[in-house]
Order: structure tokens, then C-alpha cells, then sequence
């Protein structure tokens, strides 16, 4: 049932599961997205989650499932004897926050055990308002927990609210009947619990219209077989490899013709993460030991920032997301300034999502490609780190948020250096700039000359010019 501020006697049905999809619902576990509430639960707990869902990306909550410290199982289900029973819970929803938050509803009772009662479902849609409890307070969902907001954060929550995001809008000559057929959604629902049909599902999670057939553009991105063909903006990723190491690269430096990455966006995803990694680790970089191996970064640093592309990028551009390859750095390129009130200060403190609906169903998917939200990019920070590799950078640039991967050893110039001449009976300026990422001749000369000034290394005689060299002091 789908909740309409005009209704005043809301219609509500019911449906028997199975034994098998209420154990899968069982097994959830609680995330940004996702909580199970006691059918012992208020009206102030629902108002809460309720509200706290509405102000983030939106979410589910199901009343009537204990916390599983109670018991293991079926043990867990106790439901409502009855729908009437569960009233407060609508109620809380529509009288009791402020404004009444975008809500669906469903009852669920599992097939062969009425004891165990009606357990209620709650779709929670994010919404364009800032929802208040009746206490006034406004919590918003941050990983498995509903945070209460205070004052500069509630006003940045009001500068990020209002605007309809692009994932909503309606495509004229793409409609329920294509979107229900395509061989994703079938792929998606054949793992989603509990079961449902694909127009069901599709008018559930507003990825149609409610009144008619039309889809949305974030039916369509994360369904369609070819987004772009129905899609009225770009929505591809383009691969471009540049042999060069340089800042500002031109046409000559490109390899070939830049690559084109379509599907909906799960394969995006990993059909780009695929793509990319075969083109890096055919770069050959220099070690410090001077012999050359394929480029390598972590792989979940590689998936996480392609899957912020996919997912946060802005999809009313019509602009692709592009990612280049360089002898010693991948730039990804993402359509679209940070969105709301986020800056690359606070990326890691504030969350916002500019296409709340593509990230909470794709964060359905049994093995999603997405995490919670904020876990993503802390997962570059820390496997860059692992890996030795420089901090990742992220920049605006004109209308695109940028994210560089450099591959460059976090180790210092000097360090490479000596490393370098254990293996090697000299070192050039060019190649020492090429293992330590530096890319100033006279900055390398004054790693040189340090490194000269401590009893470390000395020139190699009679050679200058473009042949000078240095090598380890001998006694």
C-alpha cells in the first residue's frame, strides 16, 4: 500500500511468505538502509526511524521482528494479531512527524504459521522536506544508527533538501511494459525477498509512474539493458589511456581511441572495473629497484571510486563519466559539482546522496557493489595506505567532481633513491623523477644534492649534462 497525504482512511493489505523469505528477511543485517523494530516498539520509536530514513536516502524498517539477541530464527518473528493492531504505526508516520513522511506499506505473515502474526514492512522514501518527531528533534540515518541533528547540521540538511533529484524524472518513450522485461530486473528479483512481481516492485520503489506508465531515469539506470539509448543525456563511461606522466595531456599522448562502457549499473560497474584493470596493468612502472613490473593499485580502491561515478554522479548532464589512464596516475572524472552542501572538506564527516534511489536498491543486490554510505571512499583511504601508495585527491574542476589515484610510493624521494642504487650502479635525473613521481628536474636536483651533503651518494665522474648521473659514495 502506498501511503497519499489526501487519503484519510489509508487501504492496507496483507500476504503470506515463506518459511524460506522470512528467513532471508531474518538474516539482514541492520545497515544505513535497513532496521528491524519490536512489535512492542511506540509510536515514538517509529517516528524516529521513520523520520530519520526520510531525512538520508530513504530505507526500509519492518515492525514485529525482536532484535536478535531475543532469540534465533522464527523465535525472532512476533508479530500483530491483527492489522488494526499495527495502526500506530501508520499514524506515528502521518500525525506524528512532521511533515508526514513519503512512506509504502505491506504486511507480511509467514505461510503455515498465523501464530506468529503480521509483521509490518515500511518502504520509507527520501524526501524533499526536513521531517521533524513530535519532540521537535531531527534525527537522520548514519550507518545502522538514527542520529539526532543539531543546529548548523539541521541547516545544512535544509541547503541539501528541496531540489527533485534527475533519477525521478520521467522518460517519455521508456515505459512500465520495457522496464518490467528487462533481463536485470529479473536477474535482481530472483534474489530479492521477500518475492515479488516485477510491476509490483517497479510501482513499490516509484520507479514508474504512479498514476501511469512511464519509468524513471533511475529505472532505467539501474535496469535497462542500454540506459543510454533511453536516457535522454549521456550516461556512458569512457576509458581513455594517455602515455604520458604529464599534468595537462594532449591528443598525442593518447594510446587509441578512448573505450565505451555501457549496461545497467551493476555491469557498469563491473564491466569498468574489469576494463580499467586490464589497461593498468598493461603500464609498466619502475620500481625502486629498477626493474619494470605491470601498474598496480588496490582493487578496492579501484571499485570504490568507479562506483561513486556510477552512483553520485549527476545524471541531468549529459556528459559521460571519464576515466583516464596515465603512466603514473587514474583520473575518474564524475558529471556534476558535490551535491548539496558537501564540499571535498567534508567528505568524510557529511553524507549525501544525489541519486538516493539508484543507491538504495542497488545496495539490494545479495553482494552489493556499494557499502553503507561512507565507507566507500574511507575504503580508498586505508587500502592506498596498505599498498604504500600516495593519499588519494579529490578536487572540483568546472562542472565534474575529480578523483586522483597517483602511483607514486608514499615512501620519501630519497629513500627511492638509495633503494634504487642498491640495485643499480647509477641513477639518471629522469629516471629518479620517474620512481618518485617528481616531476621538477632542478626538485630532483635538490633531492640529489641532500642526499650528496649527507655522505649518501656522489656524481659520477666526468659525466655532465644530459648524461650526469650519481651513484652510492665509495670510500
Amino acid at each position: 500500500m502506498r501511503h497519499d497525504p489526501s487519503e484519510t482512511r489509508p487501504w492496507v493489505e496483507g500476504r503470506s511468505i515463506s518459511r524460506a523469505e522470512a528467513a532471508d528477511i531474518l538474516a539482514r543485517q541492520e545497515s544505513h538502509f535497513w532496521e528491524f523494530k519490536s512489535g512492542r516498539s511506540g509510536g515514538a520509536v517509529v517516528q524516529v526511524i521513520a523520520a530519520a530514513l526520510a531525512n538520508a536516502e530513504g530505507g526500509e524498517f519492518i515492525v514485529g521482528i525482536e532484535d536478535p539477541r531475543s532469540g534465533h530464527g522464527l523465535a525472532r518473528w512476533r508479530g500483530f494479531a491483527s492489522l488494526e493492531d499495527a495502526n500506530f504505526v501508520q499514524q506515528a508516520m502521518v500525525d506524528q512527524v512532521e511533515p508526514p513522511v513519503p512512506y509504502d506499506i505491506e504486511f507480511l505473515r509467514v505461510e503455515g504459521h498465523p501464530e506468529l502474526g503480521w509483521a509490518c514492512l515500511v518502504t520509507v522514501h527520501k524526501s524533499p522536506d526536513v521531517h521533524r518527531t513530535a519532540r521537535g528533534e531531527v534525527p537522520q540515518r548514519r550507518g545502522a544508527q538514527s542520529r539526532r541533528l543539531k543546529g548548523t547540521q539541521i541547516t545544512d540538511l535544509s541547503l541539501s533538501k528541496g531540489a527533485r533529484s534527475y533519477e525521478d524524472q520521467l522518460l517519455r518513450d521508456y515505459t512500465l511494459e520495457e522496464l518490467r522485461d528487462e533481463e536485470e530486473l529479473h536477474v535482481f528479483l530472483g534474489r530479492y525477498s521477500p518475492s515479488t512481481s516485477a510491476e509490483r516492485f517497479l510501482r513499490r520503489q516509484r520507479l514508474v509512474d504512479r498514476g501511469g506508465s512511464p519509468a524513471t531515469v533511475a529505472g532505467a539506470v539501474l535496469f535497462a539493458a542500454e540506459p543510454p539509448v533511453v536516457v535522454p543525456k549521456k550516461c556512458s563511461v569512457k576509458i581513455a589511456r594517455y602515455e604520458t606522466g604529464e599534468q595537462v595531456p594532449d591528443r598525442r599522448h593518447l594510446k587509441s581511441a578512448p573505450t565505451t562502457v555501457d549496461g545497467p549499473a551493476r555491469l557498469l560497474i563491473d564491466r569498468t572495473l574489469a576494463a580499467v584493470t586490464r589497461i593498468i596493468q598493461s603500464v609498466p612502472v619502475l620500481g625502486p629497484d629498477g626493474a619494470l613490473s605491470p601498474m598496480a593499485y588496490p582493487p578496492e580502491a579501484l571499485k570504490e571510486i568507479i562506483v561513486n561515478a556510477v552512483i553520485h554522479r549527476d545524471y541531468n548532464l549529459s556528459d559521460d563519466i571519464l576515466i583516464s589512464v596515465f603512466d603514473n596516475r587514474v583520473e575518474v572524472r564524475s558529471p556534476g559539482r558535490l551535491p548539496g552542501h558537501m564540499t571535498p572538506d567534508t567528505l568524510f564527516t557529511d553524507r549525501f546522496a544525489r541519486n538516493p534511489t539508484i543507491v538504495r536498491l542497488l545496495n539490494k543486490y545479495p553482494d552489493p557493489p556499494n557499502k553503507d554510505i561512507g565507507e566507500g571512499l574511507d575504503t580508498v583511504l586505508s587500502t592506498m595506505k596498505a599498498a604504500k601508495l600516495r593519499e588519494p585527491r579529490f578536487f572540483v574542476e568546472d562542472n565534474a567532481f575529480v578523483v586522483v589515484l597517483e602511483h607514486t610510493p608514499l615512501a620519501r624521494p630519497e629513500e627511492l633513491v638509495l633503494q634504487y642504487l642498491r640495485s643499480n650502479p647509477e641513477i639518471p635525473n629522469r629516471i629518479a623523477r620517474r620512481i618518485t613521481g617528481i616531476a621538477s628536474e632542478n626538485r630532483m636536483k635538490r633531492v640529489f644534492h641532500r642526499l650528496r651533503d649527507a655522505g649518501q651518494i656522489e656524481p659520477v665522474p666526468d659525466r655532465a649534462g644530459s648524461r650526469a648521473a650519481w651513484r652510492l659514495k665509495r670510500d
